[in-house]
């Protein structure tokens, strides 16, 4: 059964990698521009947090190159999601439980979860942030003169997984109020990427221990790259275990699977009423 499941996943991302080239090879100039525009757009969300590193010789107790580590592990994490999700709405689950999309892939031959896994897969035309987030790490790799071993390498992609589920997870648990209230809660999802997109590229050890400790557990904006960062620096914060993005991102994906389950009832029994007298959207 769980080699079926698997051999099914690649199959799907497999049909949604190859929609995403032939639309590349069908306008490949605007498909460009795209991957263009996406990539000025990555560079430019690190340029002020770069700029005032280098101005006051690091923030936050991380120096300047470490701040670029950090800079490019936050924009990684935002090429993988971009290339996972980017041709969905599978991460912005808000807008399909509000809009009443939700019907339309539970009566699929294939499970919720897997439509939501494969279907917004992109590779080619998601790969502008994928590939900056890898060039600003191998930069600050080298400047930091970083031992890059098979297990720091092991360890990154861990973190990074952990990350990813952190902030997967944070939106999951906010959306399932769409399953009650649709109208009001059809663009939460935004809102919780938005908090992590503007929080997370700012190193927090500048801040208190509660201050930080908060940070990292109830809006755990800090572990989707300073925490992360600062453990694959050897530079944990003191008074925080340098498991924690793990024990967080187990926590949270725990959560956020039930609230969804309870959610995925409710609907069941009352459907989305957003968009009755008109139709689904």
């Amino acid at each position: 059964m769980i080699f079926q499941s698997i051999k099914m996943i690649f199959k799907l991302l497999g049909r949604s990698a190859k929609m995403d080239l032939l639309w590349l090879l069908r306008d490949m100039r605007y498909c460009l521009l795209q991957i263009f525009a996406d990539s000025v757009a990555a560079l430019a969300s690190v340029s002020a947090v770069l700029l005032l590193s280098a101005r006051f010789g690091g923030i936050g107790g991380m120096t300047s190159r470490e701040i670029l580590f950090m800079c490019g592990y936050a924009v990684l994490i935002d090429g993988v999601l971009l290339a996972l999700f980017g041709g969905s709405n599978a991460v912005h689950i808000s807008r399909i439980i509000g809009r009443g999309q939700l019907d339309h892939m539970l009566i699929q031959p294939v499970p919720l979860w897997m439509q939501l896994l494969t279907e917004g897969f992109v590779p080619f035309s998601g790969s502008s942030k994928l590939i900056c987030g890898v060039v600003l790490l191998a930069i600050a790799i080298s400047q930091l003169g970083l031992a890059v071993t098979p297990l720091w390498l092991t360890m990154l992609a861990f973190s990074q997984l952990c990350s990813l589920a952190i902030v997967v997870s944070s939106v999951y648990i906010v959306s399932c109020t769409a399953f009650f209230a649709p109208v009001a809660a059809e663009e939460i999802s935004m809102v919780v990427m938005e908090l992590f997109g503007d929080i997370k590229l700012y190193p927090l050890g500048g801040l208190s221990g509660r201050a930080m400790a908060a940070f990292c557990t109830i809006v755990p904006v800090g572990l989707a790259a300073w925490f992360p960062s600062s453990v694959l620096l050897d530079k944990t914060p003191a008074g925080l275990p340098y498991t924690l993005t793990f024990i967080i991102a187990a926590i949270l994906t725990t959560i956020a699977a039930y609230l969804f389950k309870r959610g995925i009832h409710h609907y069941e029994k009352s459907g989305c009423i957003r968009y009755t007298g008109f139709g689904h959207r």
